[in-house]
């Protein structure tokens, strides 16, 4: 009993001693339990456990705070519910695998948040076995790992930027031909790039840099580069360069000096740059902008840049001495300055037209008007620009050339002056060749209204005879006057200096009334004229006297040249020509025109007469061309010679006269 009482008593003690082991070991667990989630916790971990066949057992409170799932909710496999979409499956195959494997679990996805977001997690899981080598568990952590991610990415895209920069930048500078250089603070220990070599075909072994540099530049270079590196401020200059096949390139060399915390150089980085193209397109562009200036002054324009969206116009240096607009170059004005000098009874229509221009589709622009100059009064220019588009065809800008037509006025008004005196001088003459003839003519009906007169009152004094000789012998002397009176009257509208008056006459009576005198004395040569005349030709628009004075001209001229003629007939014809023109044909049955002579016919001073001046031809072509036409000569096939010359037709009815140059 005693033996059994005693080991009864061992029994119970051990029992108790093993309990107090279990229970001590439970605590441990118990506390190590507690290190574990408070360490998970502290490094914002998710924990979590698994059956062997992977079903979820186990969630810790984290999950639900983060995602909103509820634990229950969360096992099994209601944890996929929270990944992205587009990682669930990868995410399950990849568990999977650690599953049939028993390799370790290791994945990143996404996991949606409380607030809808999501955010990159890495989940790590381990096989728990049991003594038979079979899984018993999985236990694994979930942790947060958005900031890790977003960090490595920047990092790479830091670093992919920057192989692009470092690449891009040595592109560039094989591209444009840059040598990269540096010198120590004190200016010498020169490295140039692989570049100096490849352009120049020497090592910096071969000799020193500065050889390369042109003569001419080298000292300018050497002692600007000293002052850089004495100062310490950059060094910025043009210079040429030789290259390996002898000839020289302009470059750019630039340098900058790298300092220290305490402001002292510690280096000298720069490049050399080939700008030789440029260097020879800004050449090209001084010459050619010499050659425009010059050019500007030898065409006597002032140059202007208007420029629609800023309202100004530029203007040439030579703008004041051409329009005497300033004393000094005007540089760039308002638009309004040269609107503003514009005669004001030619202002609005030539802005106008301007407007249009530039509204429209026009690429070119002209207008004539008078521009004020600092004293007060008017130039008369020629204003033409060319009108710049963009792409969608809006007027962004214009340039173009005035020029100063005043002095060229002032001339062409002396020489119409002096072509005015010309032809009357010319009418003049006429009728002091004539002069005998017309006396002649003026004496036959001057001498009969005499006889008649004479008669009339020996017929009054005889009441004899009848009243109706009486009459008729004063109907005789009355013809008489008229005739004198119209001759008269002919002879002193051709040699009187009136205005020219351009307007709408009646061709045949102007070439009858021309036929007066021109043919005054045609009984006395033998000579017969004949009109051919066509109605639809019957209306021209000209100044009266000059025609005449011309019909007059051509008439004597083809007189003269049928005085050994057999058959002496001048025929007047007129017709209408293409054009809306009349043509006025003088033929005559003469000898006709020399060949030698047909091409300078109305040159001046040209003339086929023994004691002629040359001028009636000449006189006859200005005053032709003036009215718009042209005057020609030509033989004709049966003999003789044809003058023909062009008028503008008219209305039948005459409109008020407009004053034409003077002639």
């Amino acid at each position: 009993m005693d033996r059994e009482s005693s080991g009864s008593a061992d029994r119970i003690a051990a029992l108790e001693a093993e309990n107090a082991r279990l229970e001590a070991e439970l605590a441990r667990l118990r506390e190590s339990e507690r290190m574990y989630r408070s360490s998970a916790e502290l490094a914002a971990h998710l924990v979590w456990a698994a059956d062997p066949d992977g079903t979820m057992v186990f969630l810790d409170y984290p999950f639900v705070a983060l995602t909103g799932m509820s634990a229950e909710e969360g096992l099994a496999t209601g944890w996929y519910g929270v990944l992205h979409p587009d990682d669930r499956e990868p995410t399950r195959l990849r568990w999977r695998h650690s599953l049939e494997t028993g390799e370790p679990y290791l994945a990143e996805y996404r996991i949606r948040r409380t607030d809808g977001s999501y955010r990159m997690t890495r989940s790590r899981g381990v096989a728990v076995r049991g003594e038979d080598g079979a899984i018993r568990r999985w236990y694994g952590t979930t942790e947060d790992i958005e900031d890790e991610v977003r960090t490595e990415e920047a990092r790479r895209e830091a670093v992919e930027r920057l192989r692009e920069s470092e690449q891009l930048h040595r592109i560039t500078l094989e591209m444009s031909q840059q040598i990269a250089w540096t010198a120590e603070a004190d200016g010498g220990g020169l490295v140039m790039s692989e570049r100096y070599q490849e352009l120049t075909g020497l090592t910096q072994d071969d000799q020193e840099a500065s050889q390369t540099i042109h003569p001419d530049d080298r000292d300018r270079v050497t002692m600007a580069w000293s002052a850089s590196v004495a100062s310490g401020r950059p060094f910025n200059l043009r210079c040429r360069l030789r290259m390996k096949e002898g000839s020289y390139r302009f470059m750019r060399v630039r340098a900058s000096p790298q300092r220290g915390e305490d402001g002292a150089i510690l280096r000298w980085y720069g490049v050399t740059e080939d700008i030789h193209d440029q260097e020879q397109a800004e050449i090209a562009q001084r010459d050619v902008e010499e050659r425009y200036r010059l050019a500007a002054q030898a065409t006597n324009d002032a140059i202007w840049d208007h420029d629609f969206h800023d309202g100004t116009i530029e203007w040439s240096d030579n703008t004041p001495a051409i329009l005497g607009a300033a004393t000094g170059p005007l540089g760039r004005t308002p638009a309004r300055w040269w609107e503003e000098r514009i005669h004001p009874d030619e202002a609005l229509s030539l802005i106008k037209s301007l407007s249009d221009a530039i509204e429209g589709d026009a690429r070119r622009w002209s207008g004539t008007y008078r521009f004020r100059r600092d004293d007060g009064s008017y130039a008369d220019v020629l204003d033409r620009g060319f009108i710049i588009r963009d792409a969608q065809g809006r007027a962004v800008r214009a340039v173009g050339a005035m020029s100063d037509l005043t002095e060229r006025h002032r001339a062409e008004a002396e020489i119409r002056r002096m072509q005015a005196e010309l032809i009357h001088v010319s009418r003049v003459s006429a009728m002091g060749t004539m002069a005998s003839t017309l006396a002649h003519e003026l004496n036959q009906p001057l001498a009969a209204l005499s006889n008649f007169i004479s008669g009339s009152k020996r017929i009054a004094d005889n009441p004899e005879v009848p009243r109706s000789v009486l009459v008729e012998a004063l109907g005789g002397a009355e013809a008489a006057a008229q005739r004198a009176g119209e001759i008269l009257r002919r002879l002193r509208d051709m040699v009187s200096r009136g205005k020219v008056s351009v307007g709408a006459e009646h061709l045949p009576q102007l070439i009858e009334e021309a036929c007066v005198l021109a043919f005054v004395d045609e009984d006395a040569l033998g000579v017969h004229h004949r009109l051919d005349l066509d109605p639809n030709a019957a209306w021209v628009r000209v100044d009266r006297i000059q025609i005449q004075q011309v019909l007059i001209n051509l008439v004597r001229n083809a007189v003269e040249a049928m005085a050994g003629s057999a058959v002496r007939e001048v025929v007047i014809a007129t017709r209408v020509v293409a054009g809306n023109m009349v043509e006025v044909e003088v033929a005559d049955s003469g000898a006709g025109i020399a060949a030698e002579h047909l091409g300078s016919l109305f040159s001046e001073f040209m003339t086929t007469k023994s004691g002629g001046m040359g001028l009636g031809l000449p006189i006859s072509r200005t005053i032709v061309e003036a009215h718009g036409g042209v005057i020609r000569a030509e033989n004709r096939e049966a003999g003789g010679a044809s003058f023909l010359f062009t008028l503008p037709r008219a209305r039948r009815r005459a409109q008020k006269a407009q004053k034409l140059p003077r002639l």
